[in-house]
């Protein structure tokens, strides 16, 4: 005879094993009836009763017993047919630190997972030193800066630009023409050491304006959110606010004195040896054509 349906094997196979039409609609996630109506197709095409209905439970049937423990050890078999092939499935590792993950490469990860559902995609998020990086076993790492321990290959990805950004309610009173007028707001820092503010000040040679001042914030995300909120000034950097200066969240007050660092440019880093397997290569193709974007 033909396989019956599987829909309907199933719904007996739960149903039999938990004693429950209710029981095996929840682990279903379908209605009692539907397993109900699914019962009885089977039983119909069988030729057969499964189950000896009774008020509020049933009862197998002998063609039930005999039936119930081949079709568990089917869906066992299948499952874990299922489970072997998934392992075999290609992973693509990647490690990048939370401010670049979370503002740049997450929001874009579902374009290459449309484009190659066949790779399968794990990213670590966390502050890393080299030999994590290395001894991790990641297909690729992004970072700052083109330099990267023997052994493996760098690409550049976006570049790292800095200039301060703030909420337009802030300009609405207060005008800023000059780095100078910066003086009367609150600087907001994106690092403990204040080194955002420091670096930007020395090179566009601003001395009225004292990089100490203000609050510091751990990461870049809590100083942009400060910033959002209208709480002062911070220090930006443009690759990273897509979102907030696209939506007029920020906006900023001096856009011609932006800097740019090439030292800090957003890099992607891996072992030499798997630079171009089949997965990273198609990872860095996909990188080089969404970063134009």
């Amino acid at each position: 005879m033909r396989l019956p349906s599987l829909n309907a094997l199933r719904a007996f196979e739960a149903a039999a094993r938990h004693q429950s039409f209710a029981r095996a609609a929840a682990e279903l996630h379908v209605t009692e009836g539907a397993v109900s109506r699914h019962v009885k197709l089977l039983e119909e095409e069988l030729g057969l009763p499964l189950f000896i209905r009774r008020p509020r439970q049933v009862e197998l049937t002998e063609h039930g017993r005999k039936l119930l423990p081949t079709l568990t050890r089917a869906f066992k078999t299948i499952a874990q047919g299922c489970a072997d092939v998934a392992v075999e499935a290609p992973k693509l590792k990647l490690l990048s630190q939370p401010s670049f993950s979370i503002r740049w490469l997450i929001p874009r990860l579902d374009r290459f997972r449309n484009d190659h559902p066949g790779i399968v995609v794990n990213v670590t998020t966390g502050l890393y030193e080299w030999p994590e990086a290395v001894g991790g076993g990641y297909d690729l790492v992004f970072g700052c800066g083109p330099d990267c321990p023997e052994g493996f290959e760098a690409m550049f990805v976006v570049p790292a630009t800095m200039t301060p950004v703030c909420s337009p309610r802030l300009l609405k009173d207060r005008a800023v023409a000059t780095p100078a007028d910066l003086a009367g707001f609150n600087l907001l820092h994106t690092t403990p050491d204040r080194r955002d503010w420091k670096i930007w000040l020395e090179e566009f040679q601003v001395s009225d304006v004292d990089a100490m001042s203000g609050e510091t914030f751990p990461v870049l995300d809590m100083a942009i959110q400060a910033a959002v909120l209208g709480q002062g000034v911070a220090m930006g950097e443009l690759t990273l606010l897509d979102d907030e200066m696209a939506n007029g969240e920020l906006v900023c007050p001096l856009p011609d004195l932006v800097l740019r660092r090439p030292s800090e440019d957003y890099y992607v880093y891996g072992p030499k040896a798997s630079w171009d397997k089949p997965r990273v290569l198609a990872f860095r193709k996909w990188l080089e054509a969404v970063a134009k974007v």
